[in-house]
């Protein structure tokens, strides 16, 4: 089953859980839920699931099997993120931080996807697309916690901090965690680099 395939699988159950959340009854959902805003977030990683295919149009095999990691590493952020907005988020109870994972994973993902493009699509060096992608992701990371908080001012979501509280450190580790990823996946791109050099 190839990345087309599983993505419009994926994209329907995206669709079929955001319809259920939006008209099925309040009493269906434990507490922390917020279905009316979790069902339009389903709705809106179903359009991120098919984005990539609409911005970029492969011109060969190489940049075809590019998108197609970009669409992959969608597919596992965006699962990973519902999957903890369904219950996994709740791990922090039992002491597993699940929303570090998820920053730590989406930030390294997202680094390769980003250097990966920049390399195949508008032909930078390696050090160029490493940079650009380093600053891209460090600041959509910065983005993302602006959103969180006014997601939580503007629609009642408790995403800030934990669950409201504890805000400060919480947004601090979000912040280093995300630079773990980017500094993971930096460190593999580039053993990875000088392990096809050396054997070219």
């Amino acid at each position: 089953m190839n990345i087309k395939k599983i993505s419009k699988i994926i994209a329907l159950v995206f669709v079929i859980g955001g319809f259920v959340l939006i008209l099925g009854k309040r009493a269906w959902f434990p507490d922390f839920y917020n279905p009316i805003y979790n069902g339009i977030m389903a709705f809106v990683s179903t359009f991120l699931i098919i984005l990539p295919r609409l911005i970029f149009k492969p011109k060969d095999s190489e940049q075809e099997k590019i998108l197609d990691l970009v669409q992959a590493g969608a597919l596992i952020v965006l699962s990973l993120s519902a999957l903890g907005g369904l219950g996994l988020f709740q791990l922090y109870k039992f002491g597993f931080q699940y929303d570090k994972l998820v920053h730590f994973v989406a930030s390294a993902i997202f680094t390769i996807a980003a250097m990966k493009l920049c390399q195949q699509w508008y032909k930078m060096s390696f050090k160029k697309s490493i940079i650009l992608s380093i600053i891209i992701i460090f600041l959509a990371g910065i983005a993302w916690e602006l959103y969180e908080f006014l997601a939580d001012v503007l629609f009642g979501t408790q995403m800030f901090g934990v669950y409201g509280q504890y805000i400060i450190k919480d947004t601090t580790w979000d912040i280093i965690m995300n630079c773990l990823g980017i500094v993971a996946a930096v460190a593999g791109l580039s053993i990875f680099k000088n392990r096809n050099t050396e054997i070219k």
